[in-house]
This record gives C-alpha cells, sequence and structure tokens, in this order.
C-alpha cells in the first residue's frame, strides 16, 4: 500500500511554475522517496501540510508571506511537497490556518507551530503537564482543549502573540468530555462524547430556516449549545466555515449523516435551494441512504468523505474548488446543489480530505 496526495481548485503547477485554477484532483509531486504513508492532511491559503506514519511534516505551496512554508524565510516557495525546517519531535495532529499551522506532538505534551505570529520556523509554543487532547489553528488563533474539559485560546497577530493562553470554556459536566472540535473565520465549534454541541465566534446562526439570508447571525464569546435533539444517533465531528462572511457549519453523526446550519450561500449547505439560511441543523437528504465519516467546509462551498472512500463536493464550484470537470470553461457560475461524488476520485480509495477556502486536498491510497 501507498499513498499520494492529491489537490484541486487554486494550486501551484510545478511544470508551469504558475499559480492555475486545477479543476480536477491532480497527483503533487515529492521531491525525494517518503518512507512512511500519509496519514493527515490540512489546507492552508495557497499551502498544503502533510503529516505522515513516520511522524514528520511535509508541506507544499507557493505562498511564503509570514513564514508559512516553514522554511525558514518568507521568500522560498516549496513546488513539491518537501520537510518543513527545523529539528522536531514526532508529530501526531496538524491544523493549518490561512497562513499559520501548529503541530501537536505525539505525546500531546507539546504545541509547535510555525507562520503568522508565530516565526518561519517551527517552534515550540506550549509545554503542558495535562494532555492536551486536540487542537484548531485558525485566522488570528490558536485553540487547545486541555484534557479533553477545557478549552483555552492564544491570539495572534502578523508578527507576534498578542495574548497569553487564556481560558474560553470549562465542560460542568465531570462525566462529558470534549470529543472534536474545529475552528473556522468567524465560527467555531465542538461536540462532546454525551452528544452536545457547542458554537461560538463573530457569525453564530441564529433562527429558524428562512427563505432570505439577511446576516442572521450573532456575535457570541462563550460557547452556547446548539444540539442536534436525536433519540437514536449522536453527532461526533463538526467542521466551521473556512470564510469571513455567510458562516456556515456541517455536523457528522455516528451513524454516518450530515446536519448543515448557517447560510446556503451558493447552496453550499447541501439543502433545498429555497432555503437560504438555516439557524437549525438540517439534515442532507442524501446521507441518509449514503453514510459518510469526514466532513470538511470550505468558504463557500462544502465536501465530505463517504465510509466507501469517495469525496463529495457542494455548493460553488468556481476556481475548480469542487473538483468537478465541468466547471472547465463553465460560461457562468457553476454550482452543485447538493453531495456529488467526484468522478476522478471514485476508483480510488481516499482516507483523508481537507478544505481552504480556495482548495481542496486528498490522500489517496493507491
Amino acid at each position: 500500500m501507498s499513498t499520494n496526495l492529491f489537490q484541486w481548485g487554486i494550486i501551484y503547477d510545478s511544470q508551469t511554475q504558475k499559480r492555475i485554477k486545477c479543476n480536477v484532483p491532480t497527483k503533487t509531486p515529492i521531491n525525494r522517496r517518503i518512507g512512511g504513508n500519509f496519514e493527515q492532511v490540512a489546507c492552508g491559503t495557497n499551502y498544503t501540510t502533510v503529516l505522515d506514519s513516520n511522524n514528520r511534516v511535509y508541506i507544499v505551496g507557493d505562498e511564503p508571506k509570514n513564514g508559512r512554508l516553514g522554511q525558514g524565510d518568507d521568500t522560498t516557495i516549496v513546488p513539491t511537497l518537501t520537510l518543513i525546517k527545523g529539528q522536531l519531535p514526532p508529530i501526531g495532529f496538524i491544523s493549518s490556518g490561512p497562513s499559520t499551522t501548529i503541530l501537536l506532538t505525539t505525546d500531546k505534551r507539546q504545541l509547535w507551530g510555525f507562520g503568522k505570529g508565530i516565526g518561519y520556523v517551527a517552534k515550540q509554543i506550549l509545554q503542558c503537564d495535562q494532555s492536551i487532547t486536540h487542537c484548531a489553528c485558525g485566522e488570528n488563533s490558536i485553540i487547545v482543549v486541555i484534557d479533553g474539559v477545557q478549552i483555552k485560546e492564544r491570539r495572534f497577530n502578523r508578527d507576534d502573540f498578542i495574548t497569553e493562553w487564556t481560558s474560553v470554556y470549562r465542560l460542568s459536566d465531570p462525566n462529558d468530555r470534549i470529543q472534536h472540535l474545529d475552528t473556522g473565520s468567524s465560527l467555531n465549534g465542538f461536540v462532546t462524547e454525551q452528544g452536545h454541541v457547542y458554537l461560538w465566534g463573530s457569525t453564530v446562526p441564529s433562527g429558524k430556516v428562512a427563505t432570505e439570508e439577511n446576516f442572521r447571525n450573532v456575535a457570541i464569546n462563550e460557547p452556547i449549545k446548539k444540539d442536534l435533539n436525536l433519540d437514536n444517533d449522536r453527532p461526533v465531528q463538526i467542521s466551521c466555515s473556512r470564510g469571513q462572511f455567510h458562516a456556515h457549519a456541517l455536523l457528522l453523526t455516528e451513524q454516518g449523516c450530515i446536519y448543515a446550519m448557517g447560510s446556503n450561500y451558493k447552496a453550499k449547505l447541501g439543502i433545498e435551494a429555497d432555503q437560504l439560511f438555516t439557524g437549525e441543523w438540517t439534515l442532507i437528504e442524501l446521507t441518509r441512504t449514503c453514510p459518510f465519516k469526514m466532513i470538511a467546509t470550505g468558504g463557500i462551498h462544502s465536501s465530505a468523505l463517504s465510509t466507501d472512500g469517495r469525496v463529495f463536493t457542494w455548493g460553488c464550484g468556481s476556481d475548480g474548488r469542487l473538483g468537478h470537470a465541468e466547471a472547465q470553461g463553465h460560461r457562468y457560475l457553476y454550482k452543485e446543489h447538493e453531495p456529488r461524488p467526484i468522478d476522478l476520485l471514485n476508483n480510488k480509495q481516499v482516507k483523508y480530505v481537507s478544505s481552504s477556502y480556495y482548495h481542496m486536498a486528498a490522500i489517496v491510497v493507491q
């Protein structure tokens, strides 16, 4: 078994040495033989980060601003998958924001990072006696979960951190723990082992289903419950919009169903087209019969990985971000109103998928 990285949307083409709009998934070149298999991928703005089974971190991209490519400067581009610079401990999880990447060590006691707010080379940004059970990197902040119950945040600007680690929330139920967490551009969320859903941020969806969006969002600084009330299923994963405007979120359940909430701008919720907004979790009908195991929101599109290894995308398809060949030469705005599998990947086994605003990436087993 071997693994490869495929990308589509706005990506760097190493052959033409230009940034291009790639309408279908394309295999990413590697600059040297990799001993392990790819395990995880994370997309930022004009770059992609990959973690392998030997706990090493690779990167590819053409935007070195703020040191987001981890090459020791803000000028070197990385046209092929390349190890990031520096001496790092074994890494077990990665998360990339638009310009910053964080790296959680395998012992879950250290957090490293590079890029905007941190520096040109990966360095340690948190050492903890307790377990760092989850972490996520956003546009201007990093969020961690300590021992599964306490959420802390540290904010940064272009040059440096501007706050220390501050407490955002702590679960009050001693019998519950945080199961999954995600941070978007203006919306954050987490789900607990007992099936509770919490949201917070500057654009939390509020209200019921509507035929007008009318920016029905509210700013909420502390997580509030937005539960999905089901008797025979429970949420296990959440993904929050990578766009600053028209916020949306996806929720994946234990049985593989996907629910959507927020703005249906450019059909990115995958629900009825005339429902332009919903402040309630709304089932994406296709997922009743086609179960999924992973979700990944973009800014104006959405994606999910089915249990049989297919990648589905929907929403806005401009710039090739949906991975469907029809986007090539499309005269008007190309959209998919409901989840549709990417044809080029249908005969391949995909194990992981990630999205930024402008591009997507997938780890493919071959």
